[in-house]
């Protein structure tokens, strides 16, 4: 495990409600919650970037469907299994 340090951080009382909402759906602890959103977004923002997360869910959407539309053309019959394969693979990898 990753030696971690203790700092503070202040956050808004409707920031702390979501961040203990978000902790509470996922089983996690508040701090886990907060150091994965910090893990996804501190190199975005180390490049320059900035995070539009409109944008992001409406190109992950796109992307999904779009790659549904070819599997289900390509190889109607592999469909399901690859379904399953990207749950299993989600669950095993991102802890989703």
């Amino acid at each position: 495990m990753t030696k971690l340090i203790q700092c503070g951080l202040s956050v808004s009382p409707p920031q702390y409600e979501r961040i203990k909402r978000l902790a509470q759906q996922h089983g996690r602890r508040q701090s886990e919650c907060v150091r994965s959103m910090i893990d996804f977004a501190l190199p975005l923002f180390e490049l320059g970037q900035k995070i539009d997360f409109a944008r992001l869910v409406t190109m992950l959407e796109f992307n999904t469907l779009a790659l549904d539309t070819l599997v289900q053309r390509a190889a109607p019959e592999e469909a399901d299994r690859l379904l399953d394969l990207a749950i299993e693979h989600a669950q095993t990898y991102h802890g989703a």
